[in-house]
């Protein structure tokens, strides 16, 4: 007789391998879907964590067939191809890496391959608050534009009524940094080459 955890499982693992990239199993050697099982299994408690508390009802991988379920105490499904450790995280890498090895030379296919199927959460919810010791409240999780940087606290939306503009200056220095850091260690390296000589 089949028990209901098991038709829970079954059902889980259906609903969530819909949403993933698919590769053959077999393509991927078993210590590594071993091993991709085991991520899985480690980040479903901690994924359940953030919107409810006890252990997931269900928390299983067949490496075999690379198909897992989680679902936490709540009898909710988190969305698990947002983070990374697990199943579809791991699927979506293998299937990126597999279709560059398609591409052959072909360098713009390859790039492709990873720009146009990017892996793991690409605008994350936040889920949980937090409160820091200068705010007078807990912190209110927002939404964000997919464009937008996450540089602070959960409900920090980059700038308060009172008009300071702090997170936005630290947004802004976030994306100065990621734009114009390479060219100061380059400029640096050429510095000190020049000293050299």
């Amino acid at each position: 007789m089949v028990s209901f955890r098991s038709t829970l499982l079954a059902l889980a693992s259906v609903i969530a391998v819909t949403a993933d990239y698919v590769i053959n199993p077999d393509s991927v050697p078993l210590s590594t879907r071993i091993s991709w099982c085991n991520d899985q299994k480690s980040s479903c408690p901690k994924i359940c964590l953030q919107t409810t508390t006890g252990q997931p009802i269900v928390n299983d991988c067949d490496p075999e067939h690379l198909t897992y379920g989680c679902v936490c105490s709540d009898n909710k499904q988190p969305n698990i191809s947002e983070y990374t450790l697990t199943i579809p995280y791991h699927t979506c890498i293998e299937w990126g890496n597999q279709c560059v090895t398609g591409c052959g030379t072909d360098n713009l296919c390859a790039a492709d391959c990873r720009e146009d199927h990017p892996c793991g959460a690409q605008n994350p919810t936040r889920v949980n608050t937090t409160s820091t010791s200068a705010a007078s409240s807990t912190a209110a999780p927002t939404s964000s534009s997919s464009n937008s940087v996450f540089d602070g606290f959960a409900g920090d939306s980059g700038s308060s009524s009172s008009g300071n503009n702090a997170g936005q200056n630290a947004a802004g220095a976030l994306r100065f940094g990621s734009s114009y850091g390479l060219a100061v260690v380059a400029a640096g390296m050429f510095a000190g080459f020049a000293l050299l000589i």
